[in-house]
C-alpha cells in the first residue's frame, strides 16, 4: 500500500498573539525613530511590514510560506523591483528578532503582557 504524505494545514494569517508580540517588539527594538511595523489587513494580518530606523517606507516584508516565516526585502532606491528573499525563520517572533535583537527584559516585558492578554486555558 502506498504512503501518502502528510498535508499540512496552515493559514496565512498571523496569530493575534504574534502580532502583539511584534507591535511589543516595535516599541521597544532600539534606533532613532524606533522600527515601525504596519499590517497589510489589521483584522487578518498576512504581511508585516517592518520600517526601519531611518527609513520612510517599509524595507522588510515577513510573510508565511510553508508554516513558516520568510523575510524579504525591497531593493534601496527601487521599488518597483522584485522582493529579495534574506531569510526564513520558523515563527513569526523569531523573524523579527532576526531583525533586531532585544535584550532579556525587554523580551520578558512583552511576555509578561501576553500572558495577561493571551491566558492560556487550564491544561489536563
Amino acid at each position: 500500500m502506498p504512503a501518502y504524505a502528510k498535508i499540512v494545514l496552515v493559514s496565512s494569517v498571523y496569530h493575534a498573539s504574534d502580532i502583539a508580540f511584534v507591535q511589543g517588539w516595535s516599541a521597544r527594538a532600539p534606533g532613532i525613530d524606533g522600527w515601525r511595523v504596519t499590517f497589510d489587513n489589521p483584522a487578518a494580518p498576512e504581511c508585516v511590514m517592518v520600517t526601519p530606523p531611518g527609513s520612510d517606507a517599509p524595507v522588510f516584508f515577513l510573510r508565511r510560506r510553508a508554516g513558516r516565516t520568510v523575510i524579504e526585502r525591497r531593493p534601496a532606491g527601487r521599488p518597483d523591483d522584485d522582493m529579495i528573499e534574506i531569510g526564513m525563520h520558523d515563527t513569526l517572533r523569531l523573524a523579527v528578532q532576526a531583525l533586531c535583537k532585544l535584550d532579556g527584559d525587554d523580551l520578558q516585558e512583552i511576555h509578561e503582557q501576553l500572558e495577561r492578554d493571551f491566558p492560556r486555558g487550564r491544561r489536563r
